[in-house]
């Protein structure tokens, strides 16, 4: 019952977050009086575009929980699950929408003799962070499903770091396989999404005005944070739900029937302990940069728009 009112308070918090989208979309979409219309109509594409990607994503989201809520059998794993579909998703969706360009005029394109790359709009801090993150995520799955074992109706939901044999009906929930093999799946399709979504902010075409070189380049960089951002969170979240899982049955190893002596089960608790702290911190990173994505996308129709506006007024 507790784990489907989390569930439906949820699909109340995402029946909100499609409102405040509509919204978003509409205010970013009206032209502003006086600016040039390159800029209003890649402004308009901009807040489409991210309006599409967010949409697509709490669908996803919204349905992650449903199944959860049909599903109980499935335990936690949909809900789980969700943030990493549902970011996968708004990035397909992001890289197959338009791509906002300052010129709208496709036959005044032009291309530069120097091919761009990713380091022309990312830092080599970004990049790394999302290599580390990625990394440590599949490695974390990867060791809980190693460490679990399987309960007695099949499913891996157990720790095999206690000797006694798992009861039914628990008490476990340990993310073993049941949750690891889905969290490699999804990670491996997040990360493809990923590098298409850059690919696709860092192909765009160029603006054939010179004196908006400078814009099209703050455009590509707040893009590329974007994605960055939007790819990193649900990772984290999820690092973060694998940690402080597999810590609950660690903590409580003094108290359960573990087959463990009485020093053994005090250090698990201390592990335990460790894990769940860490578990803590990557979920409050994961929620910051989830926040830092929505200011982002708010913000990405407006970014290349402050300044060249008196370069194209006339």
């Amino acid at each position: 019952m507790q784990n489907i009112g989390i569930a439906e308070m949820s699909l109340g918090l995402v029946g909100l977050l499609f409102v405040l989208t509509g919204v978003f979309a509409g205010v970013a979409m009206v032209g502003q009086r006086g600016q040039p219309q390159p800029l209003v109509r890649a402004r308009r594409v901009s807040a489409l575009r991210s309006a599409v990607a967010v949409s697509t994503a709490l669908t996803v989201f919204a349905g992650a929980i449903l199944v959860h809520i049909a599903n109980p059998v499935l335990e936690l794993v949909p809900f789980f699950l969700g943030p990493l579909a549902a970011a996968a998703a708004g990035l397909i969706a992001f890289t197959l929408m338009p791509a906002p360009t300052i010129d709208g005029a496709l036959r005044r394109r032009t291309s530069s003799v120097k091919p761009r790359t990713l380091s022309d709009y990312s830092s080599s801090g970004q990049r790394a962070r999302f290599g580390v993150i990625v990394g440590t995520t599949v490695l974390a799955a990867v060791a809980a499903g190693l460490l679990s074992k399987a309960a007695p109706d099949g499913r891996s939901l157990c720790t095999a770091l206690f000797p006694a044999e798992c009861k039914a009906g628990g008490p476990y929930l340990f993310p073993g396989w049941m949750f690891a093999l889905p969290v490699l799946v999804l990670t491996g399709v997040l990360v493809l999404a990923t590098v298409q979504a850059l690919r696709r902010v860092i192909d765009a075409p160029a603006t054939a005005w010179a004196e908006l070189s400078d814009a099209d380049a703050a455009l590509r960089r707040s893009g590329v944070r974007l994605v960055f951002r939007v790819a990193s969170a649900p990772l984290a979240i999820t690092l973060g739900l694998l940690l402080g899982m597999a810590s609950l049955p660690l903590i409580n190893a003094p108290l359960l029937e573990t087959g463990l002596d009485v020093n053994a089960a005090a250090t698990l608790h201390t592990i335990g302990m460790v894990l769940f702290g860490t578990a803590a911190v990557a979920l409050v990173y994961g929620f910051s940069l989830a926040f830092l994505a929505v200011i982002g996308a708010i913000k990405l129709p407006r970014t290349a728009f402050a300044g060249p506006r008196s370069e194209l007024a006339g």
